[in-house]
């Protein structure tokens, strides 16, 4: 770029100047508060805005300056440091020195000067031995050291109690005779309970004023009376049944010609005789219901008419009718029939056939 006033470029030490300062392309003065700014190699200088501005750094808490000033805005170089170890103090039972952190033990329960580490070295209060109860090392227990604690029972009066004996040696026993208890009742529970009277060759246990006639008794059944998955049978004895009035002179005969269908049922002697059955419910138990199967003389089961009755054997002169069913399954009574003295089940066959073959079957009960 050429001179414009003929003067060129030259290093000064200081320049004076008391008019405008006028620079750029334009060779203008600028305007009020901007500053020279560079263009850059081979580029004038201008005048310009500039825009930031430079703000001072302020020393916080434990930071200063080498040259001790309270700020820095960058005029001159300095060095900032940081005073503090930034652990800050410590508290109660901890004690910092330098980057070292650690723990105010007394020494006496807790320590840290065996291993580094902090160890319990005893509980602050000692437990003391009280009544009937003793340490194998000392009277006390503070933690220090391991020890045995033991109980002692001093309480070696005993008393008997109702229906109980004391014998010398501190053993119990029941008295031969148990008075003023109304029950004796085992605990209830998934295990088994045993009530047991003497073994001993020809001496029995003697019970006497026993009531056993709960339902809640699992009782011997009676004679001829069989648990059946739980249903009671009272099985039909073929001995019990006879011929009817209709004829004198035919029966009732048994098979016995080892038929292998047949053989050891029942049968009329005549298509007029049919069959009549007496039998004794047991007493406790309730007639409900029987089945009685019936077969032709090929062992083929056939359908007859069963009636059932109650026949009352003295005191009066009577009988009532409990209904009536077939042969071949289960036929339940229209009137139960409860055991008693005077009364028998009374069942009625309607056998219509010299070939009809009664092989019995079974009362049910209940208790």
């Amino acid at each position: 770029m050429g001179s414009i006033t003929g003067l060129t470029t030259g290093n000064f030490t200081s320049v004076n100047n008391a008019g405008e300062l006028r620079v750029g392309p334009q060779v203008n003065s600028g305007t009020a508060g901007q500053a020279l700014v560079s263009g850059g190699p081979n580029q004038p200088t201008r005048w310009d805005t500039h825009t930031g501005i430079i703000n001072p750094l302020t020393m916080g808490t434990d930071l200063s300056l080498a040259s001790g000033a309270a700020t820095f805005d960058g005029s001159v170089a300095d060095t900032i440091n940081a005073a503090g170890h930034g652990f800050g103090t410590g508290g109660n039972g901890i004690d910092i020195t330098g980057t070292t952190i650690t723990t105010d033990n007394d020494g006496t329960t807790i320590t840290n000067a065996l291993s580094g580490a902090n160890q319990v070295l005893k509980v602050p209060n000692a437990l003391t031995a009280g009544t009937a109860i003793s340490f194998n090392v000392g009277t006390t227990y503070d933690g220090a050291t391991a020890v045995t604690i033991n109980a002692t029972d001093t309480n070696t009066t005993y008393t008997a109690g109702d229906n109980l004996d004391l014998t010398p040696g501190n053993v119990f026993s029941l008295e031969p005779s148990i008075e003023d208890m109304n029950d004796i009742e085992y605990e209830s529970g998934f295990y088994d309970s045993t009530l047991m009277g003497n073994d001993y060759p020809s001496k029995p246990t003697v019970a006497t004023y026993l009531d056993l006639s709960s339902s809640t008794n699992i009782q011997a059944l009676p004679q001829d009376v069989y648990d059946v998955s739980g249903a009671f049978r009272l099985t039909i004895n073929l001995a019990n049944f006879m011929s009817n009035d209709d004829s004198t002179f035919y029966n009732i005969f048994a098979e016995d010609d080892l038929s292998a269908k047949i053989h050891g049922a029942i049968k009329p002697a005549n298509a007029v005789v049919e069959m009549v059955g007496y039998f004794i419910v047991p007493s406790g138990f309730t007639a409900t219901a029987v089945r009685c199967d019936i077969t032709d003389d090929k062992g083929a089961a056939i359908t007859r008419t069963l009636t059932f009755e109650s026949f009352t054997t003295y005191g009066a002169t009577s009988f009532s009718a409990l209904g009536t069913g077939t042969s071949g399954s289960e036929q339940s009574f229209s009137s139960n029939l409860v055991g008693a003295s005077d009364k028998l089940l009374m069942i009625r066959i309607n056998t219509t056939a010299t070939s009809d073959h009664v092989r019995g079957g079974y009362i049910l009960l209940t208790r």
